[in-house]
């Protein structure tokens, strides 16, 4: 066997043993400052595995029904990427479910108005957010707006991008309070969140892995 045909089996060999040899962490390993580590063992599993997961509270606040959920999905791209594609807030309505219109009204260093409309087929809602952008900590929060239009009489809550690791990035979307501004019963609520914000994480997901190729 002469050395060149050596030296190709020898390069894989090296090349198929790598990712044993190195596979990085696994669900429960994670050191517990890191964005996987502070999440329980089974959500990690789940999040490696590239699933999202979805986790609801219900809470009580002075006297007001509140409600707090968060989802969380691993995006396989760099951190900054995620953020700065996230930050084109005029393309949400590429992946967020319902929302047919994402326009910004107005816009300045770390504060954007953006207006948006969701389309139910039998009804439109239209809402004004007022966000709040922090590019060091690769975090977007959101408030309404009480000056714009708004079908929704409040809502608030935020986006979170942490890095993992070079390559992949955990996304959490999370609502802090939604006040619908009319009766709705509490089991409604909680449906429509527990429905809406995985869906979103999961099309962001596809968005930005295929560099803004994907459309829902």
């Amino acid at each position: 066997m002469n050395k060149s045909v050596i030296s190709a089996l020898a390069a894989l060999v090296v090349f198929l043993a790598a990712p044993a040899l190195n596979p990085g962490p696994a669900a429960g390993e994670f050191p517990e400052e890191t964005a996987l580590g502070r999440l329980p063992a089974e959500q990690q599993k789940k999040l490696l595995a590239g699933e999202e997961v979805y986790e609801p509270r219900l809470e009580d606040a002075a006297g007001e029904a509140g409600f707090t959920a968060a989802a969380m999905i691993i995006i396989n791209a760099p951190v900054e990427q995620c953020f700065d594609m996230f930050c084109d807030f005029e393309k949400q309505y590429l992946y967020f479910p319902q929302i047919s219109k994402s326009s910004v009204r107005s816009r300045s260093q770390d504060r954007v108005v953006i207006q948006k409309e969701l389309d139910y087929r039998v009804v439109k809602i239209r809402y004004t957010h007022i966000l709040t952008i922090d590019p060091q900590n690769h975090r977007v929060g959101f408030v309404t707006d009480p000056k714009g239009v708004n079908d929704v009489k409040f809502s608030k809550g935020f986006f979170q991008f942490q890095p993992i690791d070079d390559n992949r990035t955990l996304f959490t979307y999370g609502m802090v309070k939604l006040d619908p501004g009319i009766r709705v019963p509490q089991f409604i609520r909680k449906y429509m969140i527990s429905r809406d914000l995985p869906k979103m994480a999961v099309n962001l997901k596809k968005w930005i892995e295929s560099d803004g190729k994907w459309k829902k």
